[in-house]
């Protein structure tokens, strides 16, 4: 018998998950097509997750309007995209993303977000990696912000409500395998909450948080993921994850290329210089400086640098277990002239790049894996279940060019958010969630009963994330990844054999855990399988890219309870072209 109770029933239509720039756009384009929408947000709307918290000096929004350079347009937009992750990614998406964003720029544009204007009227437009033209489109230079902000003051128009605090922790579906509702708990008060709803739009961005050290708000930790895989959905290109540099104290500042222009020294505990130290002498360190951008990638001689850093970490780190960057004498120039936005914002923590050294680290940024979804309209092998930004998986592999990821949330958030208002204004919930809602408290209940051991949750999420950043970072081999997965193994059984302090109190603690350790499970488990080096992912036991064998994706799909790996070739181009 369960003395676990739903504290309150709420019904919608539409049940939106997360907060960040994808959920906000599907929100708008839901409640825009006439139907009753919700959105449950794990921490603070606004205040948290990657879109609202995001910073860099080149953070834009990637669409081929030519403003720049008239000669782009989505076709090339495509094929820059597809270039980076062919064989990878979905083409049908990768045609989505490219030829659409452009419209959903001047949705944008059309309620109020102002983007920086050249004095002739059209839109800035900047570089990015993998491109052939100039086609980032920013604000001021915290694109990402704006945009949500523009998305959030249309949705207050709307009076759609917002849940805050509650985090989404099981999908409901009923015996066709369509989405009945979902269970969620609230952090603050403890209080279970059943939505009832037909549609649902998981939207709760990446996983980068199983990482000691990652960018946004810690509450990324692969809840998406987790709900997604426990219904059978496949889990695609885990093993691709961006990691780089960024300031780790007093909190996390990613620094992107543009940082590493004015040459910053970074030095050990010793005062050694790292990458004098570990350089090889057939390489110039001037190179590893000229290529560096952010993330890591084996690509280019900035490999050098994330690697060198790792590596220091490990023999070496400053007390926040970094190492320390200063900026060189003479370097006041170039500093002002390539990275104004990072002056500033360290500067408002406390940081003179000109006079301080500061630590600096390797940080998880984003997910370039996710969820699969099935078509452009985020749907996925659950009726019911749409899945949109950094939780879908499929229109990102080994590489992401810059500027796509938040045009990825405005393209399959516009998409997402009218395909699940249509399917929930024909649906109807013909079996109560209860019924499976109760079945889910009776475990949880179970899972109370017999934890009455010593160890704490919150000890077991910290050594998680030091193993994961120790063992699957960018440095990674068969042994590191082993260590990896015999914490999960460790840890996993000790859920089971009651080790942990579970109760009421910290059940919320509890479920991200378990969330926590699916997600970092099939990350760990795609490294290992991937045996060569590519891109982000760096196998020092492999370390050559291997086109033969692994121009393929791989993915992990829950079977009988167990997780177990496939692997995928993506067509090479879309359906609707021509093939010559």
């Amino acid at each position: 018998m369960s003395y676990l109770k739903i504290g309150r029933i709420i019904e919608t239509d539409v049940l939106v998950v997360g907060g960040g720039g994808a959920a906000a756009r599907a929100a708008l384009s839901s409640v825009e097509s006439g139907v009753s929408v919700r959105i449950a947000v794990k921490s603070k709307w606004l205040g948290s997750g990657s879109t609202a918290t995001a910073f860099s000096e080149l953070l834009a929004i990637a669409a081929a309007i030519g403003h720049a350079d008239e000669r782009d347009h989505p076709e090339i937009h495509y094929e820059d995209t597809l270039d980076a992750g062919r064989g990878f990614i979905d083409p049908e998406l990768v045609w989505t993303l490219a030829s659409e964003v452009p419209d959903r720029i001047q949705d944008l544009r059309n309620i109020g977000l102002n983007f920086d204007k050249e004095e002739n009227g059209k839109l800035v437009q900047g570089m990015s990696d993998f491109a052939t033209y100039p086609r980032t489109c920013r604000v001021n230079g915290v694109t990402a912000r704006h945009i949500l902000v523009a998305l959030a003051k249309q949705i207050k128009k709307h009076n759609v409500p917002i849940d805050e605090n509650i985090m989404v922790f099981k999908l409901l579906i009923d015996k066709n395998k369509s989405i009945s509702g979902a269970l969620g708990i609230n952090r603050d008060t403890k209080e279970i909450i059943l939505y009832k709803t037909p549609s649902i739009i998981l939207a709760c961005g990446g996983a980068h948080h199983v990482y000691k050290y990652g960018v946004g708000t810690p509450d990324m930790t692969g809840n998406g993921y987790a709900m997604a895989y426990e219904l059978g959905i496949p889990l695609i290109n885990m093993e691709f994850i961006q990691i780089g540099p960024g300031v780790i104290n007093p909190s996390i500042t990613l620094l992107s290329g543009p940082v590493w222009k004015p040459k910053p020294i970074l030095t050990n505990t010793k005062g050694e210089n790292i990458l004098k130290k570990h350089v090889p002498p057939h390489v110039k360190i001037e190179d590893v400086y000229n290529h560096k951008v952010f993330p890591f990638t084996i690509s280019t001689a900035a490999y050098y640098l994330d690697t060198s850093i790792q590596k220091e970490l490990e023999l070496n780190p400053t007390p926040n277990g970094g190492v320390w960057c200063t900026m060189p004498d003479g370097s006041e120039g170039i500093v002002e002239q390539k990275m104004p936005k990072t002056k500033g914002v360290l500067k408002s923590k406390g940081i003179d790049v000109f006079k301080d050294q500061f630590e600096i680290a390797l940080v998880a940024q984003c997910m370039n894996g996710g969820a699969l979804i099935e078509s452009p309209d985020g749907t996925t092998n659950i009726s019911g279940l749409f899945i949109a930004g950094e939780t879908a998986g499929g229109v990102r592999g080994p590489d992401r060019p810059g500027g796509n990821s938040l045009a990825e949330g405005q393209v399959f958030g516009y998409r997402t958010g009218k395909a699940a208002a249509a399917y929930a204004d024909k649906k109807e919930i013909t079996e109560n969630p209860e019924k499976e809602s109760l079945a889910v408290l009776d475990d949880l209940s179970e899972l109370i009963s017999i934890s009455k051991g010593e160890k704490e949750l919150n000890d077991a999420i910290h050594l998680l994330k030091e193993t994961m950043y120790k063992n699957c970072l960018v440095i990674r081999n068969d042994k590191r990844l082993n260590v990896a997965l015999t914490l999960i193994d460790e840890l996993e059984r000790s859920i089971v054999n009651g080790d942990f302090n579970i109760d009421e109190n910290n059940l919320f603690t509890a479920i991200d855990l378990k969330h926590m350790l699916v997600t970092s499970r099939a990350i760990v488990i795609s490294a290992k399988t991937r045996t060569e080096s590519r891109s982000c992912h760096y196998r020092e036991d492999y370390p050559e890219k291997d086109d033969l064998n692994w121009i393929n994706s791989i993915y992990v799909t829950q079977i009988d309870g167990e997780m177990q790996i496939n692997t995928r070739q993506w067509p090479k181009t879309r359906k609707s072209e021509v093939q010559l």
